[in-house]
């Protein structure tokens, strides 16, 4: 009996560590998936790096993902990309169309699983086929997901596959949705990037086309005055002033959307000393490099410079123009060009890369605490139900966190809507057994969000296992407010249990203490004591307001 009860403990510890080195893969999976995402720069890369991860996370013998994309003539195609099998797999087939199987995913319903897709009812009712084409790649697993823009539009499908019936669980089916979710972003992030190069690469040409233009005509004002009468509307349409310039004298004639563009009335004196010295010092040799490589090969001059405005405002000019040489002299003796204010243009362009900075930054510290929650739940629990059961609420109270995060972009959370999802297991915020006292709703930042969510977690599950929750006559009080202490403005928050069962101190220290005494104190600079009373634990957070507290 006792060589049988040791067998039995190897094989459950060895099947624990099985399972936690298996989620310790799925995270680093996760991870690869997300930096691929996060540093790649062509769309097609990203993609095939997303079906690579899929198929690693999974587990799946095949994967393909079909997404649509938008050429130079504003056409829609279907492209994929396939891991696990070569292209000469689906070379022969059309790509898939909305029949019963697949018009859940492309329709953007939601995800599909099957143990057995030639089992489902929904499967073999299509021609030409009616199920799978001959020499298809053999499919009994099925996991598919819809890729859905945050607009609501469908991008695309992930689809994945395994000969083998029963090989796609739930909780895999979870971890897809949130690939699913990634790809989405780095769909819309690569378009609005394609996007912007195109625009840019179109205003480029307009600017061009203008200068030259405007340089061509200004030389052939005294021949074609009619010309230059249109080309001055051209210009002023679109906001682009015109300069003109002796390179010997340095005499300088700007036009009045020129004299704007650096903060200058019409009826003011602006000459080339006022443009050079409204140059941002940084930025001025550049110019003036750009300015006497033109004069001394006949190049195009185009730069882009900061300015500071009479004001003291900082803006981004674009000046573009074109040397001319003059037969009697042999050499360059007048410049021509247009001045284009595009202080909105590097705004739009700082925007997009802090966006994808911002995108970075949080999926790296998302995957960073799924893989700390792993270890530390891994640590505490003493068989392999435990672990998943534990493992798979935890990473169910983080992602609720993220959801209410998500829908104020990230900004806040409210600390009520944030308790009462952590509630809602155990009968929601407003079951009787409940009561919340304190200053009103709290927003929290985001990072401060997350720890508390993460807190009050542990807290309603402590309370449901071993505490006021387990039994009908337990009660739980949680009070927030907030007070000066130390000349510094704090937000208390007390967990106070009663009517539980009694209380014991335990004899060694859990998951859920260390996150509090040790993790939420540490992240958010505060001070978390336990009290295990006999009528029921009590948890006093004090935290720095200013740490905790959003102003958005």
């Amino acid at each position: 009996m006792a060589d049988l009860a040791r067998h039995i403990k190897d094989v459950t510890e060895a099947s624990a560590l099985d399972t936690a080195a298996e989620e310790m893969r799925r995270a680093d999976s996760l991870n690869r998936i997300a930096v691929a995402i996060a540093v790649g720069d062509d769309l097609e890369q990203v993609v095939q790096a997303v079906v690579n991860g899929g198929v690693e996370l999974t587990g799946a013998a095949f994967g393909a993902f079909f997404y649509k994309v938008e050429n130079e003539a504003g056409e829609h195609l279907m492209l994929y990309s396939l891991a696990g099998a070569p292209p000469s797999a689906f070379e022969g087939y059309p790509t898939p169309s909305k029949t019963a199987v697949f018009a859940p995913t492309f329709d953007g319903v939601g995800v599909v699983r099957s143990d057995d897709i030639t089992a489902d009812p929904r499967y073999g009712h299509s021609a030409p086929h009616f199920g799978m084409p001959k020499g298809h790649l053999p499919v009994r697993s099925y996991l598919a997901a819809p890729v859905i823009s945050r607009a609501g539009e469908v991008l695309g499908g992930l689809f994945f596959g395994h000969p083998d019936p029963g090989r796609f669980t739930a909780r895999l089916e979870t971890l897809l949705v949130g690939v699913a979710a990634q790809a989405a972003v780095a769909i819309e992030t690569r378009r609005l990037q394609e996007a912007s190069r195109r625009e840019l690469a179109e205003r480029t040409r307009a600017e061009a086309a203008l200068a030259v233009s405007e340089a061509q005509s200004r030389l052939a004002a005294a021949e074609n005055a009619q010309a230059l009468a249109s080309l001055k509307f051209a210009l002023d349409a679109g906001r682009m002033g015109s300069w003109e310039l002796d390179v010997e004298t340095q005499a300088y004639i700007a036009s009045d959307i020129c004299k704007a563009n650096y903060g200058y009335r019409p009826d003011q004196a602006f000459g080339f000393g006022d443009l050079v010295a409204a140059i941002h010092h940084e930025d001025r040799p550049r110019m003036q490099a750009a300015m006497e490589a033109a004069i001394a090969s006949g190049e195009d001059y185009d730069v882009e410079y900061r300015i500071t405005l009479p004001n003291g405002q900082e803006r981004w000019i674009h000046a573009r123009g074109r040397a001319a040489q003059t037969a009697d002299h042999g050499g360059v003796r007048h410049m021509a060009g247009v001045s284009l204010d595009i202080t909105e243009r590097k705004r739009s362009e700082d925007r997009r890369q802090l966006l994808i900075n911002e995108l970075n930054h949080r999926v790296k510290n998302t995957l960073a605490s799924v893989q700390a929650i792993a270890r530390q739940t891994l640590r505490t629990s003493p068989d392999l139900a435990g672990f998943q059961e534990a493992f798979e609420a935890r990473l169910l109270a983080l992602s609720q966190t993220h959801n209410l995060l998500t829908e104020r972009h990230w900004r806040s959370a409210s600390l009520l809507a944030m308790l009462a999802a952590e509630l809602r297991p155990h009968g929601g915020a407003r079951d009787p057994r409940f009561t919340v006292e304190g200053d009103g709703d709290l927003h929290l930042q985001p990072k401060a969000a997350v720890a508390l969510g993460m807190a009050m977690h542990e807290l309603a599950t402590n309370a449901a296992k071993y505490g006021a929750l387990s039994t009908p006559t337990g009660r739980i009080t949680l009070r927030a407010h907030r007070t000066w202490r130390d000349g510094q403005r704090r937000l208390v928050l007390d967990w106070i249990e009663t009517g539980g069962p009694p209380v014991p101190v335990p004899s060694r220290r859990g998951f859920g203490a260390r996150l509090l005494e040790d993790g939420l104190a540490g992240e958010l600079a505060g001070d978390v004591r336990l009290e295990y009373r006999p009528e029921g634990l009590c948890c006093r957070m004090e935290l720095p307001l200013d740490l905790v507290e959003s102003t958005e």
